[in-house]
């Protein structure tokens, strides 16, 4: 999160967590160990292991040949290729994928009303088929006043790499303002 041009972090520099807000209570298992963890339903992580359940779940889904063509595994485009060739039950993971990822930035709007938000990781290599419904879906969820511009909701342009430049870009700015990062 940035605002004034700086990046927020809390008052003890370990604000803004915001892959640990819970949007499901009790749901999920999350890498942290507590449950329903944003990142536990909007990482690619989450969507492999969601074309793995509906491919066993529906043993006639184009996503089993999928997964059998991919040497036995989903992978961040698996449901999203089932997607584009019409079999529903990727469509369902697909739908419910976009749809926790704009539940949780429903939420990042209704707390900061950002100007942009900018989606990273492998899984924005689906581009529109990606964005276009999560955007639909956020701004939908999202309290937005009468007037009220509404967020961008962007892809961002460093890729995968945009993690770390903005932990190095961090480490900067805590050195300029004589802080330990």
């Amino acid at each position: 999160v940035v605002i004034h041009k700086q990046i927020y972090s809390g008052f003890n520099h370990a604000g803004c967590e915001i892959g640990h807000m819970v949007i499901r209570s009790g749901g999920e298992s999350c890498t942290c160990g507590r449950r329903g963890c944003f990142e536990a339903y909007a990482s690619a992580t989450a969507l492999i292991r969601e074309t793995e359940r509906a491919a066993r779940a529906k043993p006639a889904s184009l996503l089993n040949k999928l997964i059998a063509d991919n040497g036995g595994h989903a992978d961040g485009r698996t449901a999203f290729i089932g997607m584009r060739q019409g079999d529903q039950a990727a469509q369902f993971v697909v739908d419910d994928y976009t749809s926790m990822i704009a539940e949780g930035l429903a939420n990042v709007i209704n707390l900061y009303m950002p100007e942009v938000i900018a989606l990273g990781g492998g899984v924005c290599h689906e581009g529109e088929d990606l964005l276009r419904p999560v955007r639909e879906k956020a701004i939908a969820r999202a309290y937005l006043g009468i007037g009220v511009p509404e967020p961008r909701i962007v892809l961002a342009e460093l890729g995968n790499d945009a993690g770390m430049i903005g932990a190095a870009m961090m480490a900067v700015s805590c050195l300029e303002q004589g802080l330990e990062g």
